[in-house]
C-alpha cells in the first residue's frame, strides 16, 4: 500500500535537477550504473510518477525498471520477486499480461518494440498509481473517528448515599440519650438499634451493587463499540482493496486488448518479409498511434503469403525482371544460411570455390597451408640406397657417400646396392600429431568459397559482408478493371506483395500503377516502410472494378525510365488480355526504350487465351497455370 503523503518541495526539486544530461550520477548517485541504457525520455517519465517521492524511491524504481529491460531484452520475463515495481496487483497482472502475448519473443529480437513497451508500463503505471492516491484519499474522508470514551460518576448513588448517612446519625444520638433516661428500656432499643443497623447495612450493599452494575454495562458499551470500530476498519481496507484490485484489471485489460492485435499483425508481419527493421523504425519508433498495426490488410497480406508459397512461377517471374543482374558488389547486409522451406536467396557455400576467403579450420588435405604440409612431409620416412650384405667396407662407404650426395673415395662399379627407408629425428611426433589434427579437422586450411543463389535460405539476425545481389528495378503495371475479379484478382495483388518482398530482398527498388479506366491510375511505391505499406494495405483491402485503358499506365512507366535510377528497369504488365489495342506512337516509343536503354516488357495473362494486343505491347509475355493454387480450375478462365 502506497503512502498518501506528497512531498511537493522534493518533487519541484526532483523535476529541476532532471534537465541534467547524466541523470545516473547526478540525481542516482556514482553507484547506479545504467546497465539496461535506460533513454532520457524513459527516465523523466519515471521520475514524474505520482508515486516517485524523493531520490530514494527513484533510485529503487530505476533499478526495477533496469530489471525488467534486460530481462526483456533476453526474451524472458522477469520473476515477480525480482522486482519490487510497480506495485501488486498492477504487477502480477502486467507479467501474465506480457506472457500471454507472448512478447518477450518480439522485445529480444527489435530494440524499438521494446522501447515502446517500456513508454507504455509508465504510462500505465501513471494511471494506476492516480487511481490508487484518489481511492486512499477517499478512504480517509469516510473514516470516523474513534469514539472518546468518558468516565462519568453515577451522581444518583451520592445522592442515596446521604440521607442514608444521616439517619445513622440520628439514630445514634437518640439510643444515647433513651440510655440515659430509661435503663429498663435498654434492652429493647439495643434490639431496635441493631436492627436498624442491619436494614441500613444491607440498603447500603444494594447501593454498592447498583454502582458496579452500572460500571459494568459502560466497560460492556465501550467494548462493543470498540470492536465496532475494528470491523468498520476491516471492511474499509477490504472495500479498498477490491477498488484497487479492479482498477489494475481494468488497466491491463485495456492494455492486453490493445495490443492483442497489433501482436499478432506483428506475427505476420515476420512471416512475410525478412526483416521488419524499417517497418519499426521511424521518426516516433514504434508507434501504435498511427494505427498501421490495427489496419485491415493484414489479414489479406496474411492469405496472400500463404498462397504464394505454392506460386513459384510469380515468384520466378519476379526475380526474371530487371537487367544488369547478377549478384552484384560486396556490401554489409543480414547474414542468409541455406534452410529448406524459406524463400530463396543467396548463400555462402564451398561448393562454389570461386574465390579465397581467408583461413580456416577444415580436415582437407587439398587446402592445407604450407606448414601443415611441413609437417606431414617431415613424418613421412625417408629412403636410402645402402650395399647388400657381403659387401666389404670400401663399397659400402661409397654407396653411402653417393647417396648421402657426397664424394665416393673409393669405386662403386661393382658394389651392389638395397634401398632402405630411414626417419628423421622426431619424425614419429609429426605424423601423430598431423593425423590427430586431420581427425579433429583443425588442420590450418584456406577457405575457398563462393555464392549460390536461388537457394532456400534463412536470416540469422547478424551482419556480414555479401554480394548486394542487386538487379534492375520493377514497374508493375496492375489492371484492376472489373474483370479481374475473382481469382485473378487474388493473383494480381499476391503478385504486388511478392514484387513488393522480392524488391526489398534484392534491394532495388519497385513501383506500382494499378490501372483501370481512362485516365484513373493509382501509383504506389513498393518499398517496405510505414507509408508504402500502409497504402499497400489499403490496396489490398479494396475491391476491383472499372474499365480498361493500358496507355496511360505505359506512358507514365516511360517517362519513370529516362530518370537515372530507373533507366535499367523492366516492366511486367498484368491483366486479363481484354484490352483496347495500345495507340502506334505508344508502341513506337515502347520499341525506341528497347532499342537504347534495352527495356523488357514482360507479360502476365491471368487467362488461357492470348490476346493479339498483349502479343504486340510484350517481349516476354507468360501465361498464368497454377489456378489450383488459388482456389479455381483452368477451364474457368
Amino acid at each position: 500500500m502506497m503512502r498518501n503523503s506528497r512531498a511537493a518541495g522534493s518533487r519541484r526539486s526532483l523535476l529541476v535537477r532532471a534537465n541534467y544530461d547524466n541523470f545516473n550520477t547526478d540525481l542516482l548517485g556514482p553507484h547506479f550504473h545504467n546497465r539496461a541504457r535506460i533513454s532520457e525520455d524513459v527516465m523523466q517519465s519515471l521520475m514524474e510518477l505520482p508515486g516517485t517521492t524523493g531520490i530514494a524511491e527513484l533510485r529503487q524504481r530505476a533499478e526495477d525498471l533496469t530489471t525488467w529491460k534486460i530481462s526483456l531484452q533476453r526474451g524472458v520475463l522477469p520473476e515477480p520477486e525480482q522486482v519490487n515495481w510497480p506495485v501488486e496487483p498492477f504487477k502480477t497482472k502486467f507479467i501474465d499480461a506480457l506472457r500471454a502475448l507472448e512478447m518477450p519473443r518480439f522485445t529480444r529480437r527489435y530494440p524499438v518494440v521494446l522501447e515502446t513497451l517500456m513508454k507504455q508500463m509508465l504510462a500505465m503505471v501513471h494511471d494506476f498509481e492516480l487511481k490508487l492516491l484518489e481511492a486512499e484519499a477517499k478512504q480517509k474522508q469516510q473514516q470516523r473517528p474513534p469514539p472518546q470514551q468518558q468516565a462519568q460518576p453515577s451522581q444518583q448513588g451520592q445522592q442515596q448515599d446521604e440521607p442514608g448517612d444521616q439517619d445513622q446519625e440520628q439514630q445514634g444520638e437518640e439510643g444515647q440519650e433513651g440510655g440515659a433516661e430509661q435503663s429498663q428500656e435498654l434492652t429493647q432499643e439495643m434490639l431496635e438499634e441493631a436492627l436498624k443497623d442491619s436494614m441500613n447495612q444491607q440498603g447500603q450493599q444494594g447501593q454498592q451493587g447498583g454502582k458496579q452494575i452500572q460500571i459494568g454495562l459502560e466497560e460492556m458499551e465501550g467494548k462493543q463499540a470498540g470492536k465496532g470500530d475494528e470491523q468498520t476498519n476491516e471492511e474499509a481496507d477490504e472495500a479498498l482493496a477490491q477498488e484497487i484490485e479492479k482498477a489494475a484489471e481494468q488497466i491491463v485489460s485495456a492494455f492486453e486488448q490493445g495490443m492483442q492485435e497489433v501482436m499478432e499483425n506483428l506475427e505476420k508481419a515476420q512471416l512475410a518479409f525478412d526483416d521488419l527493421s524499417e517497418l519499426l523504425e521511424g521518426e516516433e519508433g514504434f508507434a501504435l498511434s498511427q494505427g498501421t498495426w490495427q489496419r485491415d490488410g493484414w489479414r489479406e497480406l496474411d492469405d496472400l503469403r500463404k498462397k504464394l508459397e505454392n506460386l513459384k512461377e510469380l515468384r520466378e517471374l519476379v526475380r526474371s525482371l530487371g537487367r544488369s543482374g547478377g549478384k552484384g558488389p560486396l556490401r554489409k547486409a543480414p547474414e542468409e544460411l541455406e534452410s529448406t522451406r524459406h524463400p530463396p536467396g543467396v548463400v555462402r557455400s564451398p561448393l562454389q570455390p570461386e574465390e579465397v576467403r581467408g583461413l580456416a579450420r577444415s580436415g582437407d588435405l587439398s587446402r592445407m597451408l604450407p606448414s601443415e604440409m611441413a609437417l606431414l612431409a617431415h613424418g613421412w620416412p625417408r629412403k636410402v640406397k645402402v650395399p647388400a650384405a657381403g659387401q666389404d667396407a670400401a663399397a659400402a662407404a661409397a654407396a653411402v657417400g653417393q647417396a648421402g650426395g657426397g664424394v665416393a673415395t673409393a669405386s662403386t662399379e661393382d658394389a651392389q646396392l638395397i634401398e632402405e627407408e630411414y626417419f628423421l629425428p622426431g619424425a614419429h611426433a609429426a605424423r601423430m600429431l598431423h593425423r590427430v589434427r586431420r581427425a579433429e579437422r583443425m588442420l590450418l586450411s584456406y577457405e575457398r568459397c563462393g555464392w549460390l543463389d536461388d537457394t532456400p535460405s534463412r536470416l540469422t539476425g547478424r551482419q556480414e559482408i555479401r554480394p548486394a545481389a542487386e538487379m534492375g528495378p520493377i514497374i508493375l503495371c496492375l489492371d484492376t478493371s472489373g474483370s479481374m475479379r475473382g481469382a485473378r484478382e487474388l493473383v494480381a495483388k499476391a503478385l504486388a506483395l511478392e514484387c513488393m518482398r522480392g524488391a526489398h530482398r534484392q534491394q532495388r527498388p519497385c513501383y506500382l500503377y494499378a490501372f483501370s479506366g481512362p485516365d484513373q491510375v493509382q501509383e504506389l511505391e513498393l518499398s517496405v516502410d510505414l507509408p508504402s505499406l500502409e497504402k499497400l494495405l489499403e490496396f489490398l483491402s479494396c475491391s476491383f472494378q472499372g474499365g480498361t485503358d493500358v496507355d496511360k499506365p505505359l506512358q507514365l512507366s516511360l517517362e519513370r525510365l529516362q530518370k537515372d535510377e530507373w533507366a535499367k528497369a523492366d516492366i511486367l504488365m498484368v491483366t486479363d488480355g481484354e484490352i483496347a489495342p495500345p495507340n502506334e506512337k505508344l508502341l513506337a516509343d515502347i520499341a525506341a526504350a528497347h532499342d537504347e536503354l534495352g527495356l523488357e516488357v514482360h507479360g502476365l495473362l491471368v487467362s488461357s487465351q492470348v490476346s493479339d494486343s498483349m502479343e504486340k505491347l510484350c517481349t516476354h509475355l507468360h501465361v498464368f497455370k497454377s489456378w489450383s493454387a488459388v482456389g479455381a480450375e483452368s477451364w474457368m478462365y
